[in-house]
């Protein structure tokens, strides 16, 4: 092989089961091409439980998936190695489960409908690290992400179904209470149905996020 392509694997992610690879493509001295994919298995979110008692959000169970293809300029040594900063575009799906939502129903009983879906995001940002080159032969490859931001938008589309009948005061109320628990969360469009036997919500809005990772890897 001609030494100029670098596989990868995240080592922190790892640590709540999320998997990520990279490939990356030495083109010049300054110049390097990345193409990253992440996945994360479905299970619980992780650390939940440090944040909340609440058992209904600890139910929740969540997956993602992730492209990202970016470009490196090193800024130091060069060829793979030093200083960089590195434009990026990320596509990236969350998908969830057992999301609770309750409503109070006409005879005063709470009832629960567990609801499902998945929201797509695509972002541009700017990432900056550090690569080392290190060995006898300069292959083995440690990466570290310190920081990328990212912004852009997302859409959402989630369904929940129950083989109860729901009546229409109750769809109203349903319906009212989504709505309630939507407007707090700022900047996004959100539409709302609901019928005797499902809820439905789209969601529409900006996102934003960070990255950050360490990786080790080989040359080729």
């Amino acid at each position: 092989m001609d030494g100029q392509t670098i596989v990868k694997f995240n080592l922190l992610g790892a640590a709540v089961r999320n998997y990520s690879f990279y490939a990356e493509r030495i083109l010049s001295k300054r110049v390097d091409v990345l193409l990253s994919c992440n996945v994360m298995l479905k299970g619980g979110v992780p650390y939940i439980g440090q944040f909340t008692d609440d058992e209904s959000a600890k139910s929740i169970r969540l997956g993602t998936f992730s492209f990202t293809p970016e470009v490196r300029f090193y800024l130091a040594s060069g060829y793979g190695g030093g200083f960089y900063i590195a434009p990026y575009y990320r596509y990236e799906r969350f998908t969830l489960y057992q999301l609770s939502t309750t409503f109070t129903d006409d005879n005063d009983d709470e009832r629960t409908i567990d609801v499902d879906g998945s929201l797509n995001t695509h972002s541009g940002g700017i990432l900056l690290g550090c690569q080392w080159l290190v060995g006898s032969k300069k292959n083995i490859v440690l990466d570290w992400s310190i920081l990328g931001v990212h912004g852009g938008k997302s859409s959402g589309n989630f369904t929940g179904i129950t083989d109860e009948t729901i009546s229409p005061e109750d769809q109203q109320t349903l319906k009212q209470d989504i709505e309630d628990a939507l407007e707090d969360i700022p900047m996004i469009k959100s539409e709302v149905s609901v019928d005797e036997h499902s809820a439905n919500i789209k969601i529409d809005g900006p996102w934003a996020f960070i990255r950050g990772s360490f990786s080790v890897g080989y040359r080729f």
